[in-house]
């Protein structure tokens, strides 16, 4: 059973509500935490809390569940959120006390170290009645991290979902049936078929993917002008030669019985590709779409009419696409060692505050390149800033014998976080390893072009990262940044529940400028979250990780990439919108909310609820939250991206202007003269207690890559890649 708790009064004795004395009790409210007492080999008897806290209105009511070892533990606070009273309690305790006389009974808890608690107590049979909130559902408090994802973009074709494949081992096609070959991603492969081919080929395919609808109308359209319903007849098949199969492209393994082949038309399949194969037997995908090119060409070329003139004066865009494909040549390009990258760079190296981002190209200063999709900046060739103009290297470069390394400070799908030391002077750095396989992969080569462009303006600004240098190994990239010993703020909000007002309001304050400082330059972040927010050994916060950010986006130029970390995603990026700076302050308003809070105002079992969540509800605003908090965190949590605050279209002002941040000098605090009101503990240089010890107690190696993998690998693709900071140098 349960019992139902209602809070009615508290009373505390004189003196008792705070150090001094001096100082009133403001509107005292209750926390309430209900936890379990388990036994832990060799530490005994341990609480946990395994629910989120409540924050019950006086007068309100709130369920507890009755097993062994089910304790109540609440805590009497105001609203400065000062520690007045608590009280720890077993359920079951309230239960006896119901079950002697009424039902209903009025009890006196008392507090420690004064006072007590007035409740009100009902006692509830199994199944007799329902709980008020289905506690076992809501996760307590910020107890895990959480990783950033980001979906690649995907090519529909006959209902094929394609994307761009890294394929770890010889495939061939399934179209024209030659070898995917080349470097970096080869081909496209179907998310649901998994079919294979070249991303010439992909927009000719005939199929129709199984995993859609299949009596759509370009199925229909097939069998009845085309008859092309034939049925493949497999047979299992004992191959004595390596054969690949037809459908996804991929090795037939096995000694004997390795797949099906068709008695007629002579195809082979893996077992688990039969049903995923089209009823094409004894059709030449590739021939036929071929005839049906040439149809198509030689109709636009034949005009009946003054209307058809016209028409062939402008070939249609298959017509265009389709002739363009066959210029195409079958060996892939490899990136130069001039690509834009370097002109991007060396804007944003060049950028002055309050510069805006061009919304116009630019003229080249040499040869024309081809624009860079990912930045949306105009190509500009320019020498990187580690060159002087003769060409000579200015600065000296690094590689990983320059350093030891000693400790894991974190990791995830990209890597590893080392903390290393430069043996030459034995200064502390933190170096993030990106191994090369996986950035190819996930097509994110151009992420890390940008990721340490943006890492370079952190010296032009007191609230960024900064960089000392980035170098390359055969297998790995590395980002060597300044250690941030002072650890991160998830670390911290795990350590303490959540912050006061005025320490959440002083992160909040130069997380604010930071985000300025990148929007300014046309840089939109997608990744804030406690885990990039870290402290320096004062107490200064420092925004880091910067793989997600993308450039050249302003009030006009958007992007739709969907990435970031779920409970940070913005509404507009779950709906497939076009979007800028916008989400940035909406995981802002999810941040502050966190660190004020200690909980996330979103919730889901699973991450389809969680987006719905984000999409339909309005987050919950506990009684403690100040006015001014709470003002500032509906106006960030405002589900319209042009009424959101931080927008220049918000009719609230700017975010700095806020009632919330008024006790801020927005001046001193960029110039880091205000004190801050934590201190992390910092033994030393090169101390690791700031960070979660699941990280440092591992051993400080770099996991290797596969050698086959490593051969297949075009590493010119890196090239440009290393780079020292002139301004950090040793």
């Amino acid at each position: 059973g349960f019992v139902r708790v209602k809070l009615l009064q508290v009373e505390l004795p004189e003196g008792s509500s705070n150090s001094n004395g001096n100082e009133a009790i403001v509107d005292p409210f209750c926390v309430v935490n209900l936890k379990e007492a388990e036994e832990v080999p060799g530490k005994g008897v341990q609480l946990v809390q395994s629910k989120k806290s409540l924050y019950p209105e006086w007068n309100s009511c709130f369920d507890v569940q009755i097993f062994r070892g089910s304790l109540m533990h609440v805590l009497v606070m105001d609203r400065s959120n000062r520690h007045l009273a608590d009280l720890l309690l077993s359920a079951q305790v309230l239960a006896d006390k119901c079950r002697d006389g009424e039902d209903v009974v009025n009890i006196w808890l008392k507090l420690r170290p004064g006072g007590k608690l007035n409740v009100q107590v009902r006692y509830y049979k199994e199944g007799e009645a329902s709980l008020l909130v289905d506690e076992q559902k809501t996760p307590g408090g910020i107890t895990r991290r959480r990783g950033a994802i980001k979906h690649q973009k995907i090519y529909e074709v006959k209902g094929h979902k394609f994307i761009e494949k890294f394929f770890r081992q010889p495939t061939f096609c399934a179209f024209c049936k030659e070898f995917l070959w080349g470097f970096g991603k080869q081909g496209y492969q179907c998310v649901s078929c998994q079919v294979a081919v070249h991303k010439r080929c992909h927009d000719k395919f005939l199929a129709k993917c199984p995993g859609s609808v299949k009596e759509s109308q370009t199925t229909l359209y097939l069998r009845e002008r085309f008859k092309i319903d034939v049925p493949h007849r497999f047979r299992v098949h004992n191959y004595m030669s390596p054969t690949f199969c037809d459908h996804c492209g991929s090795l037939l393994y096995g000694l004997f019985r390795q797949g099906l082949k068709c008695e007629q038309c002579k195809v082979n399949c893996h077992k688990k590709c039969e049903k995923q194969m089209p009823n094409l037997c004894g059709v030449n995908q590739k021939v036929l779409s071929q005839v049906l090119a040439t149809v198509k060409k030689e109709i636009a070329s034949t005009p009946s009419s003054a209307a058809a003139t016209h028409r062939t004066s402008t070939p249609p865009e298959s017509i265009k696409s389709s002739t363009k494909l066959e210029r195409l040549p079958t060996a892939p390009k490899t990136t130069t060692p001039d690509t834009p990258q370097y002109g991007t760079y060396e804007a944003l190296w060049q950028a002055k505050e309050g510069a805006q981002p061009p919304q116009s190209p630019q003229p080249p200063e040499t040869t024309p390149q081809p624009p860079n999709e990912d930045s949306g900046r105009p190509p500009v060739r320019c020498r990187p800033p580690s060159t002087e103009a003769e060409g000579r290297i200015r600065f000296r470069k690094y590689d990983l014998m320059d350093f030891h390394l000693l400790k894991v400070l974190g990791k995830g799908s990209f890597g590893k976080v080392l903390l290393a030391e430069l043996k030459a002077s034995r200064r502390y750095f933190a170096i993030k390893c990106l191994k090369k396989d996986v950035v190819l992969e996930d097509d994110d080569v151009e992420c890390t072009m940008v990721e340490r462009r943006v890492l370079a303006l952190g010296t032009q600004h007191p609230f960024l990262c900064k960089l000392f240098c980035t170098f390359q190994s055969e297998s790995h990239l590395f980002f060597v940044m300044e250690f941030l010993n002072g650890g991160d703020l998830m670390f911290h909000i795990q350590q303490s529940g959540r912050f006061d007002q005025n320490r959440a309001r002083f992160y909040a304050a130069e997380i604010v400028c930071a985000l300025k400082f990148l929007h300014k330059r046309g840089i939109v972040y997608r990744d804030l979250k406690l885990d990039n927010v870290l402290l320096d050994r004062k107490g200064h916060v420092k925004i880091a990780d910067f793989g997600m950010c993308k450039v050249g986006v302003g009030e006009v130029d958007k992007t739709s990439t969907f990435c970031g970390t779920p409970d940070y995603i913005a509404p507009e990026i779950i709906k497939g919108l076009h979007y800028n700076q916008s989400v940035d302050w909406w995981s802002f308003g999810i941040l502050l909310y966190e660190m004020l809070i200690g909980q996330s105002p979103f919730n889901g079992t699973d991450e389809d609820e969680l987006f719905w969540s984000v999409c339909n509800e309005e987050a919950y605003y506990p009684r403690f939250l100040s006015k001014e908090a709470k003002s500032l965190l509906v106006l960030l949590l405002d589900k319209d991206p042009e009424k959101r605050l931080g927008m220049s279209t918000c009719a609230a002002g700017d975010v700095s202007d806020q009632p919330f941040f008024r006790p801020i000098n927005w001046e001193k605090l960029e110039r880091k003269e205000v004190e801050p009101p934590f201190k992390p503990k910092v033994k030393g240089a090169n101390d690791v207690s700031n960070f979660d010890s699941d990280f440092t107690m591992e051993k400080a190696v770099l996991t290797p890559i596969d050698p086959q993998i490593l051969a297949s690998m075009d590493q010119s693709q890196f090239k440009g890649f290393s780079y020292t900071n002139p301004t950090m140098t040793d």
